[in-house]
């Protein structure tokens, strides 16, 4: 007896292990679409699935409608039953013995889950399969979890698989905003969706939609009138395209894992007409065969991005590399980042807003940069070199501030792609000798213009962790870090004036005058152009958002119109036109001192300046005095200058002079004609030594590569030197052997050979300049 019972213990024990058993999870093991929406849940774009279904992952909730309606017409005593309806089993059987074929399988919706998870064959022995295995499923998942998984793995006809994505490609809608016709639509297309769909035995469809219109009318789920404009809907002709907005960004998280739901912090309508702009200018673009812009706008205050144009769309089915991520592909900087250098340099105290910087021909060992309209104006105010995005200025700016240094600054502001050597790029570095992401870019931006918001917020402190990347998912959390006194990157009166600055820039002609009108907008921004016209940039700061634009050939092709100004900025400002209204950053005044400054030349006032008072980054106080200001002593006639030495002290006239080098001078006097220059020393001073000529070419080497002709033979190099009197005469020597003289304009044409050579100029009142210079070959390349 005990062996008996010993036996059916075993056996109850095997059932149920089997029972437990029967279901092996994850019930689905299927592919899935990547979607992406935007901030109010709108879709703006999602990708077929590997196996090429349109089956989204399963989302939150489930709208009640469609809910009441499939639980009506497919298992209205779901929350009633284990998972098998045994009234609805004996009712199909009795059914299908009647009609001698089988017209009904009383299925639950629980046992309809199973069998979308096996694909069985609808046999008998099926049917016992997927009894047990619904009564499995339900003691693990609760009837919501079940109607999840029902309403993302229904077929909806076609390669249409799940409610979410029946919902946008048949009324391109969400699932929550449908009507009662259309949920109740949708309810009954999985039951026969071979047979009947949207595109075949139509009126069959409505039939079943309208019975089951006047079943939930019966049953009071909807009143006569919803029940009667329920009817009079028709149903859609054909399933509809979903939204691609942002099929680059739709990408971009494709790569991040495919098959998931993305909530992106993108801006529906706003992402609709930075769309509309960019194809705009990309049909004015391409008649010059410019063939790509990227855009992207990020919210100062949080960082998220409101739009995210990644490439223009192909016209006339011709692609070029339209495909593309621009916003996410690195490309030549060109000047962009000047106004990082400049604030980096009023930071560090070494740089003042109004300093004169020498804006001259400069040469160093294997690098002469030039200005983009190759003129030079001797001296140019820092701020208006930024402004005027001069290269010369910004390339010595760099220089004094150092190459090592500035690449910590811009990777510490979230320029990551900038990250080899300093020595990789050099002095090039400041004019596009690297690369970087419109991402970045834009992110680097609004974190500089947030911690600058912030600090005047935050009662003079700064967030110890402000600069990162923009944000694109709505669930992602940022920590700003601890309040504080020190400043992460750059100090808030340096960013101030560095946006103060860039305010100045010339805009599009089709902006001009906007000083002029009250409507206008306050916008800080800069461009960027690299070499050989290939990558134009354009970045807009205001306080509340940051726009970036990149214009150009994603082949890297260069076209003459791909320039900055002319190009990506039409772009930004028409983006800035479909913004809220912006305002403009406050003064940090704790952050800034007020010091006297010399008129003329921007240093700090010397004791010889013309001063004026102005608020200047904080750092500024260790800023140097005036060194182009002296005391100078003239005689009776000031037409000459004198010395104690040479001319009675008591018939000396005392007077305070602005007086450049004689470079500077050379090409500052052109600009500005009310320059003075400084006398020249009387007849009888003539054997003090007067510093009147400076060489322009070669300026910081001694060392000359000479120029290899086609036909292979050495070519002649021209020197040139800058005389502070522009009539004078000067008499060019190379080792004792007299080359010729020059008047006015003082450049000289020599021919040296290889080694070292010592030239020695002379000008008329006997004043002597001597360089050394050593004339490279082939053999010291």
């Amino acid at each position: 007896m005990k062996k008996k019972y010993y036996i059916y213990f075993s056996i109850l024990t095997l059932l149920l292990i089997l029972f437990g058993f029967s279901i092996r999870f994850p019930l689905f093991e299927v592919d899935y679409s990547t979607v992406i929406y935007a901030q109010n849940d709108e879709l703006i774009g999602a990708h077929i699935a590997t196996d090429g279904q349109w089956r989204f992952p399963q989302g939150d909730s489930l709208p009640s409608k469609f809910t009441t309606s499939l639980l009506l017409f497919e298992d209205e005593y779901f929350y009633f039953h284990p998972g098998v309806n045994p009234v609805s089993i004996s009712r199909a059987l009795i059914q299908n013995i009647k009609q001698g074929e089988v017209v009904s399988g009383g299925s639950t919706i629980t046992m309809q889950v199973i069998r979308l998870a096996t694909q069985r064959n609808r046999t008998l022995w099926s049917k016992g399969i997927e009894t047990i295995q619904a009564l499995r499923l339900e003691l693990t998942h609760s009837k919501e979890e079940i109607l999840h998984l029902y309403a993302t793995h229904a077929p909806f006809g076609g390669n249409v698989i799940g409610l979410e994505a029946a919902a946008w490609r048949y009324f391109q809608r969400p699932p929550q905003a449908l009507s009662w016709a259309e949920s109740a639509m949708l309810a009954v297309l999985p039951n026969a969706p071979g047979l009947i769909h949207t595109g075949k035995n139509r009126s069959l469809l409505l039939q079943k939609r309208n019975r089951l219109l006047k079943k939930l009318y019966n049953k009071g789920k909807i009143d006569s009138t919803t029940y009667q404009l329920a009817l009079q809907e028709p149903i859609p002709e054909h399933p509809y395209a979903l939204p691609q907005l942002a099929p680059h960004l739709l990408d971009y998280c494709r790569k991040q894992k495919e098959g998931k739901i993305y909530h992106l912090t993108v801006n529906y309508l706003l992402q609709q007409r930075i769309n509309q702009t960019i194809d705009l200018h990309h049909r004015k673009l391409r008649s010059n065969e410019i063939h790509n812009a990227a855009a992207i706008v990020v919210e100062v205050k949080t960082g998220k991005v409101l739009a995210y144009c990644g490439n223009t769309t192909p016209i006339k089915n011709k692609n070029h590399q339209n495909q593309v991520d621009i916003i996410q592909a690195p490309r030549s900087t060109g000047s962009i980042l000047k106004p990082f250098l400049y604030a980096a340099s009023l930071q560090d105290g070494i740089l003042l807003p109004q300093q004169l910087i020498a804006d001259i021909p400069t040469y160093y060992e294997n690098f002469a940069p030039k200005n983009y309209h190759r003129t030079y104006s001797g001296a140019v105010k820092a701020d208006e070199a930024l402004s005027r995005s001069l290269n010369v200025p910004a390339v010595r700016m760099l220089k004094d501030y150092d190459i090592g240094r500035f690449c910590s600054i811009l990777q510490k502001t979230g320029l990551n792609t900038i990250k080899s050597a300093p020595d990789y790029y050099g002095l090039s570095l400041i004019l596009g000798g690297a690369e970087t992401k419109l991402f970045e870019l834009s992110g680097a931006y609004a974190s500089m213009a947030r911690n600058l918001v912030n600090y005047t917020k935050n009662n003079s402190l700064y967030y110890s962790k402000e600069f990162h990347a923009p944000i694109l998912f709505q669930d992602e959390k940022i920590d700003p870090g601890q309040l504080s006194d020190f400043y992460e990157v750059y100090g808030a009166g340096a960013s101030y004036e560095t946006f103060k600055a860039l305010t100045s820039v010339v805009r599009p002609v089709e902006e001009a005058g906007w000083q002029m009108f009250s409507s206008s907008r306050k916008i800080a921004w800069k461009t960027g152009t690299s070499f050989g016209y290939r990558d134009a940039w354009a970045v807009g700061i205001t306080p509340e958002y940051v726009v970036g634009v990149w214009v150009g050939n994603a082949t890297g092709e260069g076209r003459p119109g791909i320039v900055g100004g002319m190009t990506a900025g039409p772009i930004m400002f028409d983006i800035f036109r479909h913004l809220p209204p912006t305002s403009w950053f406050q003064p940090p005044y704790d952050d800034m001192i007020k010091t006297t400054i010399c008129k003329e030349s921007g240093y700090k006032a010397g004791p010889y300046c013309k001063a004026d008072t102005a608020y200047i980054p904080s750092q500024g106080s260790k800023g140097k005095l005036c060194p182009y200001h002296q005391l100078i002593h003239l005689d009776e006639t000031k037409h000459f200058r004198v010395q104690s030495a040479c001319y009675p002290i008591s018939q000396m006239k005392h007077e305070k002079w602005f007086s450049l080098p004689p470079v500077m001078e050379w090409y500052y006097r052109r600009k500005h004609p009310l320059y003075k220059p400084i006398p020249p020393l009387h007849p009888s001073c003539a054997d003090t030594e007067d510093r009147v000529m400076e060489f322009i070419y070669p300026q910081n080497t001694n060392k000359l590569y000479l120029p290899i002709g086609m036909d292979g033979k050495v070519q002649a190099v021209v020197l040139k030197v800058a005389h502070h009197h522009s009539n004078a005469t000067i008499y060019w020597h190379m080792d004792h052997e007299f080359l010729g003289e020059t008047s006015f304009v003082h450049q000289m044409t020599i021919q040296p050979t290889v080694g070292k050579h010592r030239i020695t100029l002379i000008d008329e009142q006997g004043n002597i300049l001597q360089k050394n210079i050593y004339c490279a070959g082939r053999s010291d390349e």
